[in-house]
């Protein structure tokens, strides 16, 4: 069986900005968790059935790590000389957290320290901004 990434690696494209990129990620994120929730329900309506551990070969599905580390690098590299910069800047940390509760939805909790860690980067760079001001 073929594993379907979400986003797909030609969906991804360096060339456009990085809002667009942000949305795409957030597209992609609620793709991959309706399959995930999708795939649990399914086989919490099968309880008959042994559970057993996770097999790499029965994975339908697999979210792109890439894309989303690479687009953190560009947001975290984004200048904060002025008070517009710094709160774009903290917008966008704030929108890759939303798509980083998302993913935690589906069934990845441990992607809660990740989603806590942006937010309070987000919150100290706009703290910087209203101290500028």
């Amino acid at each position: 069986m073929p594993i379907i990434f979400y986003p797909q690696e030609e969906d991804v494209n360096q060339k456009s900005t990085i809002d667009e990129r942000l949305e795409m990620l957030a597209e992609a994120a609620q793709r991959y968790k309706a399959v995930i929730m999708d795939l649990a329900a399914k086989a919490e309506a099968n309880p008959t059935e042994k559970k057993k551990g996770f097999i790499p070969s029965e994975m339908a599905a697999a979210y792109n790590w890439d894309a989303i580390a690479r687009l953190l690098r560009e947001i975290r590299e984004m200048p904060e000389n002025v008070a517009t910069n710094k709160s774009a800047k903290a917008d966008k940390l704030a929108k890759l957290a939303e798509i980083y509760e998302v993913l935690r939805a589906a069934k990845m909790p441990k992607l809660e320290a990740v989603r806590l860690a942006l937010i309070n980067e987000a919150n100290q760079v706009r703290g910087g901004a209203a101290q500028v001001a």
